[in-house]
């Protein structure tokens, strides 16, 4: 049994015996009998638009169906998809026209076709995973079905080339992470970029760029790319990586800075930038978040006088408030204006008092809770005699620990605000001199002096020579500015009354004394003093002033 001649698709048939006769062999043939041959015979050509696929890269596919057979018939294409692959949804031109709904994983339904007639079907896939094999390899089959003249339905199936597609294993992921995820203000958080191309292809001109969070400060010349220091790198700019060649490594480290106008959570990223086919591609790292632990310690200081007068006890109230959530150890510090007494026993802590509790180690305030108040409570004390009557300003400070999840322990402090009390009171100031310094027995000496109210009260002031026995005042010598007292003014004891002195009034005092011998030593030392009295809220008060050493040397006649 033979097939014709192509062009005449017959199928040929002939019979024969073979015998023997003897020795002679014979051989008998029957009639040919022939039988015509018909059928849809279905060849396709299978080839795709790109020569190679990266993942995420779109493959478009074109058969060429031609029925070479010598009857029509109903063709269907089945064209399975290779792994790592998904069809591209109503991507099926049939004859260039598209056909919604078609898929050639399920069979694309071409129609009839005729002997000799062609159909073209085009269709996408897109990449959606690296294949084991680096390798999309498919090939596509056509089930045709025809009728016979006796009226059978026959099935034929034939299958196209074998198309290999290579895949280019793009595959590029970058780690970032934090040294911290806790920081405060004015802390340096270091960063670590992982760059890591496991994949087959080189990816050229590579740079990072890091978004800086909002109000924190990136430090120049911290960047180091696989250990290199690399000072002119900047986050702006991009960190340059050269080349990312197949299954290598890249590590960037930097640091920044957080500042006051850093927000509660910073968040970074890097944005990785290189070239693949001429065209730039960015891959993108994880988000990486640190949290500013920034503790808020208020602290409001009040005192119950404004206006005060010596001996007054001021009473102070300082009210400490951890206006944010984290806990923190704080010591509470307090120097108190010059001048005053903090007042032994006088400090309560939340209302408890506190014995033997001063500011001179400051106060323990222990731990604060987030959220919390202590109030602070004390006495400090004018004393009588004041050198100035500056307001008495005072403020409070804290000084606190918190400690963050990784360990560190940070010191901060806050400053509350001023208060300050006026006193009013006189300030009598004296300074005096002595001329000649060197005297004789009967000699006369004149004494210099000058009294100042440098308070802010007027004050009556009383004015007293004080010399040991032996030096005799003259009073009539006496001047106040130029000009003598009255006789009432001096007591007869060594004392004058000057009257109300007001304040910033300076007067100039002079007067004369004679060096009898009835001096004990040869060295006389005296003073000028003021005893004065004034009246403040209601109450009198009094006080007393002296001037500085006024001394004078007495040779005698030794005879």
């Amino acid at each position: 049994m033979s097939p014709s001649p192509a062009g005449n698709p017959m199928l040929q048939n002939q019979s024969f015996v073979q015998f023997a006769s003897g020795s002679v062999e014979l051989v008998t043939y029957s009639n040919t009998v022939n039988t015509a041959l018909i059928g849809t015979q279905v060849a396709i050509v299978k080839r795709a638009f790109e020569s190679e696929a990266l993942l995420g890269s779109t493959i478009t596919y074109e058969l060429l169906l031609t029925n070479n057979g010598n009857v029509t018939g109903t063709v269907t294409l089945t064209d399975k998809l290779p792994e790592g692959t998904a069809f591209v949804a109503n991507s099926v031109l049939l004859n260039g026209a598209p056909a919604p709904g078609a898929n050639p994983d399920i069979g694309i339904a071409v129609g009839n076709l005729a002997p000799l007639a062609s159909a073209r079907v085009v269709f996408q896939l897109i990449v959606v995973s690296i294949p084991a094999t680096l390798q999309l390899v498919n090939q596509a089959r056509a089930d045709a079905v025809f009728q016979t003249a006796e009226g059978r339905s026959i099935t034929s199936s034939t299958y196209s080339n074998t198309l290999v597609t290579p895949v280019n294993a793009l595959s590029l992921y970058a780690r970032l992470r934090a040294s911290t995820n806790q920081t405060f203000v004015s802390d340096y958080v270091t960063y670590e970029l992982t760059v890591v191309n496991d994949g087959n292809l080189s990816l050229r001109d590579a740079f990072a760029f890091i978004n800086l969070p909002v109000g924190v400060l990136f430090v120049p010349g911290s960047v180091t790319i696989n250990g290199i220091i690399t000072p002119g790198a900047d986050p702006r700019s991009g960190f340059p990586l050269g080349t990312l060649r197949p299954n290598s490594t890249v590590i960037v480290t930097y640091r920044t800075q957080t500042t006051d106008q850093t927000e509660y959570v910073s968040i970074s990223q890097a944005t990785i930038r290189y070239l693949l086919n001429g065209a730039q591609t960015y891959t993108e790292s994880n988000e990486v978040s640190v949290i500013l632990i920034k503790p808020e310690i208020l602290i409001n200081k009040q005192v119950d006088q404004t206006i005060a007068v010596p001996g007054d006890i001021l009473l102070y109230s300082v009210a400490i408030r951890n206006a944010q959530t984290t806990a923190v150890d704080a010591v509470l510090e307090d120097i108190l204006p010059a001048g005053i007494l903090f007042m032994a026993n006088s400090l309560k802590l939340n209302g408890i008092p506190q014995p033997g509790a001063s500011f001179e180690d400051g106060v323990n305030l222990g731990t604060l809770l987030g959220n919390s108040q202590t109030i602070v409570t004390f006495a400090a004390k004018i004393p009588l005699q004041l050198a100035s009557t500056a307001p008495l300003i005072n403020s409070a400070k804290v000084a606190y620990t918190f400690r963050l999840a990784d360990g560190r322990v940070v010191g901060n402090t806050s400053l509350s605000n001023t208060v300050a009390t006026a006193v009013a009171a006189p300030v009598i100031q004296l300074t005096g001199s002595v001329m000649p310094p060197v005297v004789e027995y009967g000699d006369t000496i004149t004494v210099r002096s000058v009294l100042m109210n440098k308070g802010n009260l007027a004050a009556v002031v009383y004015f007293t020579s004080d010399f040991p026995f032996g030096v005799d005042l003259l009073p009539r010598t006496y001047r106040v500015d130029g000009a003598r007292l009255g006789p009432e003014a001096y007591d007869g004891n060594r004392t004058w009354y000057l009257g109300s002195v007001p304040p910033g009034a300076s007067l100039q005092i002079v007067y004369s004394a004679i060096v009898t011998d009835a001096i004990l030593s040869d060295d006389v030392i005296g003073y000028v003093r003021a005893r004065f009295t004034y009246d403040a809220g209601g109450r009198s008060f009094s006080g007393e002033a002296s001037s500085n050493v006024l001394e004078v040397t007495v040779t005698g006649d030794d005879e």
